[in-house]
């Protein structure tokens, strides 16, 4: 089966074709993915960011906006999100740092420095993918409850309890030598 150019399928889009979306996925979804990948350094993240833009134009409809062509939208969609996700790792980051520096001081040896220390931090939080990173954020930066994180992402409480678990064993792992 051919896929039709991106005029018609714009236009079989608005139309709520299922068939037309799955298309657009067909085509887009590993080129999406290369390009956020280029801009995030993460393959998981690139993954997730590209799948929940494809999610969310489907459930909110946001394809009954698109005035320009479609792979201009998408791939404008993507790095708006990648760049939008760097922002708030680096925010995170922040605060997260802060956070140790004011809560764990003393539990680091007195030789660590704290710029080796931040960059391990920074490479354990980036070597987390997207929705990892997202239920840390909310959780322990944000500080709201599991049920919030679970409402703000879209998922189960459960979900949110089990990212956060396994982000919690890579980040002690990462950082053991700190301890």
């Amino acid at each position: 089966m051919e896929i039709p150019d991106d005029e018609n399928l714009l236009k079989l889009l608005q139309n709520d074709s299922v068939e037309a979306y799955g298309q657009v996925f067909i085509k887009y979804y590993k080129p999406l993915c290369l390009q956020a990948q280029l801009i995030l350094k993460n393959k998981a993240s690139s993954e997730d960011l590209v799948q929940n833009i494809f999610i969310e134009i489907w459930n909110k409809k946001l394809y009954l906006q698109i005035e320009t062509s479609v792979k201009n939208y998408l791939f404008r969609a993507v790095k708006n999100r990648c760049y939008n996700q760097l922002k708030k790792d680096k925010v995170s980051q922040k605060k997260l740092m802060g956070y140790l520096s004011q809560n764990t001081s003393n539990r680091f040896p007195k030789w660590v420095e704290r710029k080796e220390l931040a960059a391990q931090i920074n490479h354990a939080l980036a070597e987390l993918p997207q929705q990892r990173q997202r239920a840390f954020t909310i959780v322990y930066i944000e500080n709201k409850k599991y049920k919030e994180a679970a409402e703000e992402m879209g998922i189960s409480i459960n979900s949110v309890k089990t990212h956060l678990r396994l982000a919690l064993k890579l980040l002690r792992k990462r950082l053991k030598p700190y301890s």
